[in-house]
């Protein structure tokens, strides 16, 4: 379905599909208990984006809380916008192993189909950042996804902490390009440049870790505290509108209703361009996730 009037807003990405630039991450909600609660919050709310991934082993609770609770709200599968990422884990056979996790993802989460997979990071985790075969693992990585989607199993194919770099490469290796590239982004890691090179190849820059863990560094910075009582909003409301107003996908996760809600009403913040801007010169270069792939080769 279209979902340009979701709360938020949408994005049409490069194959002509659309995805919500709101969304929920889901990482650390491990138990089908805590998947209802917070999945009846999310649509209660307004979301229709659930990010998740192979890694964060919770699909097949996802999946049983959504035969639960999209009914609960009149939902269909159609109505929502299902994304998960799978790892580069077999390094002997790559496409094989990529496949099989879409195939697993499909089955846990109780659909025929995806909205969009990911390629969750840039080569194998248990391999050098320097392994001058990583290339090749993305490529192959990347080819089995089209495969699926070309098998109508997924309809869009992204990446997730990947540098300009590395796009480049599967272009030059003869593969589309990616629609969306999912990255760690907050006022302390703005990447100006990456931002700048998927806006202008058409690739929606997603913000993973919006939240910055709620550093101390950054909860505390003196523009933050003077904004937040500039908008009498709270910390989190701040990190999400800062994506939101520069046209930047968001998934922020939580398993709290009141928090869950809260989180997308960041959108409606009437926050000024020159306030944005003041944030972005937070700038540190400082990453908080783990998932940093710009030394990969």
């Amino acid at each position: 379905m279209p979902f340009s009037k979701v709360l938020g807003g949408s994005f049409k990405l490069l194959d002509g599909h659309q995805i919500p630039l709101f969304g929920l991450g889901t990482w650390q909600l491990e138990s089908s208990s805590e998947c209802v609660t917070a999945l009846d919050a999310a649509f209660a709310s307004g979301y229709r984006l659930f990010d998740t991934a192979k890694y964060y082993r919770n699909e097949r609770q996802l999946g049983d809380a959504l035969k639960t609770v999209l009914p609960k709200h009149g939902l269909r599968r159609e109505d929502i916008f299902i994304e998960t990422k799978a790892n580069i884990s077999n390094s002997s056979n790559v496409a094989g192993g990529i496949t099989d996790m879409v195939e697993d993802s499909l089955h846990k989460l109780g659909t025929d189909y995806l909205d969009l997979v990911l390629i969750h990071y840039p080569k194998n985790w248990g391999v050098s950042d320097k392994r001058s075969a990583n290339r090749k693992d993305r490529s192959e990585a990347f080819g089995a996804l089209e495969a699926l989607q070309s098998a109508g199993k997924i309809r869009s194919v992204g990446v997730s902490n990947f540098e300009a770099s590395h796009i480049d490469q599967l272009v030059q290796d003869g593969h589309s390009k990616p629609v969306v590239n999912q990255c760690e982004f907050h006022p302390h890691l703005t990447r100006p440049d990456l931002v700048e090179y998927c806006k202008k190849n058409g690739i929606l820059f997603q913000a993973h870790t919006p939240l910055a863990f709620h550093s101390r560094g950054l909860v505390g910075d003196p523009t933050v505290k003077e904004l937040m009582s500039k908008y009498n909003i709270g910390f989190e409301q701040l990190m999400l509108v800062f994506p939101i107003k520069q046209g930047i996908g968001v998934v922020p996760k939580s398993s709290n209703p009141k928090r869950i809600a809260a989180n997308i009403q960041s959108v409606n913040v009437p926050i000024s361009s020159e306030d944005i801007e003041r944030l972005n010169r937070l700038n540190q270069g400082r990453h908080y996730s783990d998932c940093s792939g710009w030394d990969v080769l």
